[in-house]
């Protein structure tokens, strides 16, 4: 296991990373942690050594680069902890190394073409940032160019000189967003190269990626915590599984294989028909997925007197509310497995479930964010007999 300290020189500015200690002190530090949050709800035996990676670096499949005129001069980096001051980062050993070298392209390429960053002071000026991702199994590059409403000119000329300086780059899409100083993808999506998408394989399964679609950013951790998630899960054939917060279809797509039915449901509508299209892609007939609420869905299984036996949910850090708890109880599955990259939320709700006549049997901890405090955490529970 790798055991230098963090030497970025960037570490107090960037906010990137926030641990400066070697790689096997910070799965001490984030293993004690996850103890303290379970193990009165478990016990000590239940928690299992949390899931490390073997080369810690330039693991974020995905980078947003903020663009900025300095010195006259178009530099890219990430806004400092706090600020709306970008650190210039040349080299960040957490980003991919392709989108590294794809975003230093990308600034000179817009120097060529005389393109103005966006200032938020002045509110002037046209690109504010790039999105870029990169599909760690099949090294398909996108560029998402996010732009202020004013128009960008020769728009076209330079998608298609960026997919000739950078062969890894398959598809360049533009995005206006509205915002000021956050960033926000928003609504309008125009394709200039490609298809709009970039095409990865995890845990065997093909995925197609566009700029809208929430892919997990570190892949190789990723099939860690989903084969980890469907095994604690003890799927059957006979199974009815429900993906709440399905995303892009994931986890319900990976774990079609293993059970008779797959039910996704995600708030998100063009998240919904990614799943679809995913479903489609790996021939999938098993998997239905829908666009809504998950609480008010389970509902109206319940009044269908359908009963998924397997419930996995993966919600956002602010955790499941009330209400959404309320509706899981009553739909009652046998097992439930409940991802989070937030084990303080992951606690208050398991806590609920626990009221509800659920055990833990398993808490299985995996490290996504090496270098940060960010920790991943899988709680697998069953329904107590009575």
């Amino acid at each position: 296991m790798e055991q230098k300290k963090t030497a970025c020189k960037l570490f107090k500015r960037c906010g990137g990373c926030q641990l400066s200690m070697s790689y096997d002190e910070q799965l001490v530090w984030k293993q004690e942690r996850v103890q303290r949050r379970f193990e009165d709800l478990c016990g000590e035996d239940k928690i299992d050594k949390i899931l490390g990676m073997e080369n810690p670096y330039n693991y974020r499949n995905k980078t947003t680069a903020v663009v900025r005129n300095i010195g006259g001069r178009v530099r890219s980096g990430v806004f400092q902890s706090s600020t709306n001051t970008i650190a210039v980062t040349d080299d960040c050993m957490l980003e991919n190394k392709e989108a590294n070298r794809i975003s230093k392209a990308l600034t000179r390429l817009m120097q060529d073409f005389k393109i103005q960053p966006y200032n938020p002071v002045t509110n002037k000026g046209v690109i504010k940032y790039f999105l870029i991702k990169v599909a760690k199994a099949t090294g398909e590059a996108m560029v998402c160019i996010v732009t202020a409403p004013t128009a960008m000119p020769s728009k076209q000329a330079f998608a298609k000189a960026v997919c000739e300086k950078l062969k890894s780059v398959k598809t360049v899409v533009l995005n206006v967003s509205r915002m000021r100083d956050k960033l926000m993808l928003g609504d309008e999506t125009e394709i200039l190269v490609g298809n709009g998408f970039i095409t990865d394989i995890l845990c065997s399964k093909k995925f197609n990626i566009s700029a809208h679609s929430f892919y997990q950013i570190n892949p190789a951790q990723t099939e860690k915590l989903y084969s980890t998630a469907i095994e604690l899960a003890q799927l059957k054939n006979t199974d009815t599984l429900l993906d709440c917060y399905c995303g892009i279809g994931t986890i319900g797509i990976i774990a079609s294989d293993k059970v008779k039915r797959v039910l996704g449901v995600e708030i998100n509508k063009s998240a919904i028909a990614d799943a679809k299209m995913n479903a489609s892609l790996n021939s999938v007939a098993n998997a239905e997925f829908t666009s809504g609420d998950a609480g008010e869905f389970m509902q109206m299984l319940v009044k269908k007197g359908e009963k998924p036996q397997v419930v996995i949910l993966d919600p956002a850090r602010a955790g499941c509310d009330a209400r959404f708890i309320k509706c899981l109880a009553r739909l009652s599955p046998e097992r439930i497995v409940y991802i989070s990259c937030n084990i303080a939320t992951q606690e208050r709700d398991v806590k609920q479930l626990i009221k509800q006549g659920y055990v833990i049997e398993k808490v299985a901890p995996v490290d996504m964010f090496p270098h940060t405090t960010h920790i991943e955490c899988i709680v697998s529970m069953r329904k107590e007999k009575k």
